[in-house]
């Protein structure tokens, strides 16, 4: 039998239903029953209502009547308080408020709301409110039962992690006389720590194109760049960026790509930064892509041989410096061809050049070069060609001396001269009385060369000659002979100053190996003389130091009334001296003089 305290009164089972049938008889009763696998109650009306219930335990959760009476009924399986019921109580409702959205959020602690709603106008006198990330089979927080009627409730800090955690959350109240079930937010939130990750960032050549790597040469000018972000739920509400420079905390854009400008980025290397910034605020680490990039062909410089030049060697080494200062000139790339013929050339690194040596010499003549050179990226340059000569055979020609006359008087002749090459030009050629070629100079070619000079020693005297053509090579020693016999007398100083004095004065006298000679001379620097009969000459006051005297003879052998040159003595007779009035001075020595001599016929 259980029993309900009522005004002190207590009553029993029988009596209940026989009053609560009473009413219902006459109309102004209602009973009915509850009961679940836990509980029975019987509620009822009556001037007022009650209830009443039976449990296999209990607690505030299903205690029954207002509990405000110190006068408790208490079993195994019940618990009853005295005091009358006001009336048949209604269960306050609640609808949550906040989060509730499954949306990501880095609030932390929160604040979870909810409002209460109730048929009896009865306030909220408790809240228990619960959160859990494994759907409350363990509590993340759990607030207790709070005698309050404030609708919300800041949370403690939660746990969190570098992405999200989902989180529910349910909240019950009571209304003094009955507990609410929990009202579950189903889809709750998404609890992040509010740090920002850095975006994963693409290149590609254009939407949807072919992938750029980053950190290795291309030829793209204009990437597509696109990115994500690498955790799971929530986006970040903008992203910053910028070519070479640091994104600044202004969001260019929200969505996940970036078409750069065909005219912004330059060759060379390119780096681009992207940074984001989420709903609470915060920008995250900046993250880069670098790009290389090569749209540029390399550059050919200097080559050798220079185009048009002569070449004596069929088997030049050819050079091309051939540089590429972004990717680099591509060993595999290089296209040379020589007179129309592919040759393998190749590329030194170190002096950055293209070399190419024959293996088979090169044709005489015309040899036409031409090469195209490419980077590791495959941008080319446009062909380059010249061309160069080969000659490695020497020039042919002859030397004619007085138009090939057998016999001279004079030791000054003409010299005729004929030169050709089969391939290249006749530029130069060298002269001499020996055949020796040891000091003598190489000069432009001449068909003729007059009043040269030949060894003055009468008898055989042959003239030597050699050309030599535009690519250097040299021709054959080239000779032609003719006889001389000296008509022109010799010149002999017979007196004249000691090699040391002091005399400021100095007399000379001299003469000629024939009759009827004339002179000429000179001392130091002066002019020559006109020509005399005279056969001494002084000079005074001359300075101290070294001088010397030159005397020349000559005679009209061909009663011309002129001294001809080839009348003239070739070799004037010379002194030095030394004027000093210390006489420490050392003289010059006297050169010696050629030796002549005369053939009689």
């Amino acid at each position: 039998m259980y029993w309900i305290k009522t005004e002190r009164y207590f009553i029993s089972k029988a009596v209940v239903f026989f009053i609560a049938a009473f009413f219902v008889f006459s109309s102004f009763v209602y009973a009915s029953i509850s009961s679940s696998k836990n509980y029975k109650l019987h509620t009822a009306l009556a001037d007022g209502g009650g209830s009443s219930g039976v449990s296999k335990s209990y607690n505030s959760e299903n205690s029954i009547g207002y509990p405000l009476s110190t006068n408790v009924a208490t079993g195994t399986s019940y618990k009853i308080y005295g005091g009358w019921l006001p009336a048949q109580n209604a269960i306050p409702d609640i609808s949550i408020l906040a989060y509730n959205d499954g949306q990501a959020t880095f609030d932390n602690p929160l604040t979870l709301k909810w409002a209460v709603t109730d048929k009896d106008q009865d306030p909220q006198r408790y809240y228990q409110v619960q959160i859990s990330k494994d759907n409350f089979k363990t509590m993340d927080a759990d607030s207790g039962i709070i005698k309050t009627n404030s609708q919300h409730y800041t949370t403690p800090i939660l746990p969190t992690t570098e992405g999200y955690i989902d989180y529910k959350w349910r909240v019950r109240v009571s209304d003094g006389y009955d507990y609410s079930g929990w009202e579950t937010a189903a889809s709750g939130f998404r609890l992040g720590t509010g740090k920002v990750d850095m975006p994963i960032i693409w290149a590609q050549s254009a939407p949807g194109g072919s992938d750029i790597p980053s950190k290795l040469w291309q030829g793209c000018g204009d990437p597509y760049m696109s990115w994500e972000y690498p955790v799971t739920g929530v986006k970040p509400i903008g992203y910053s960026y910028a070519w070479g420079d640091l994104p600044d905390n202004k969001a260019d854009t929200q969505g996940t790509f970036y078409q750069t400008p065909s005219d912004l980025l330059g060759d060379g290397v390119r780096v681009f930064n992207l940074k984001s910034e989420n709903s609470a605020g915060n920008w995250g680490e900046m993250a880069s892509y670098e790009l290389w990039i090569d749209r540029g062909s390399p550059v050919i410089g200097n080559y050798s041989p220079a185009k048009g030049s002569m070449l004596a060697s069929d088997r030049p080494t050819i050079t091309i410096a051939a540089s590429d200062d972004k990717s680099g000139v591509d060993p595999n790339a290089i296209s040379m061809k020589i007179n129309k013929s592919t040759v393998d050339a190749a590329y030194d690194e170190n002096s950055q050049s293209i070399v190419y040596i024959p293996s088979t010499p090169l044709s005489e003549g015309s040899n036409v070069v031409s090469i195209e050179v490419a980077d590791l990226v495959g941008n080319k340059t446009s062909q380059v060609i010249w061309s160069f000569t080969v000659d490695t055979e020497g020039p042919t020609g002859y030397i004619i001396i007085n138009n090939q006359d057998a016999v001279t008087n004079s030791v000054y002749v003409n010299l005729v001269f004929g030169a050709s090459d089969s391939t290249t030009e006749v530029a130069s050629m060298v002269i001499s009385n020996d055949g020796v070629f040891d000091n003598e100079q190489w000069e432009q070619l001449k068909t003729k060369k007059e009043n040269w000079m030949l060894t003055p020693i009468s008898g055989t005297r042959k003239v030597f000659v050699k050309f030599k053509d535009t690519a250097g090579n040299e021709s054959e020693v080239l000779s032609d002979t003719i006889e001389l016999i000296i008509i022109a007398p010799d010149t002999i100083i017979t007196s004249g100053p000691s090699l040391l004095t002091k005399s400021k004065e100095a007399l000379f006298t001299f003469r000629g190996t024939i009759d009827d000679c004339v002179f000429r001379w000179k001392f130091d620097d002066e002019e020559w003389s006109i020509w005399s009969k005279d056969t001494s000459v002084s000079k005074k006051d001359l300075k101290d130091g070294n001088h010397y005297f030159k005397i020349q003879a000559a005679k009209d052998v061909n009663k011309n009334s002129k001294v001809d040159i080839d009348e003239i003595d070739p070799t004037p007779a010379e002194r030095t001296w030394t004027i000093s009035e210390t006489g420490v001075i050392k003289p010059t020595l006297e050169k010696k003089r050629p030796f002549k001599f005369w053939k009689e016929e």
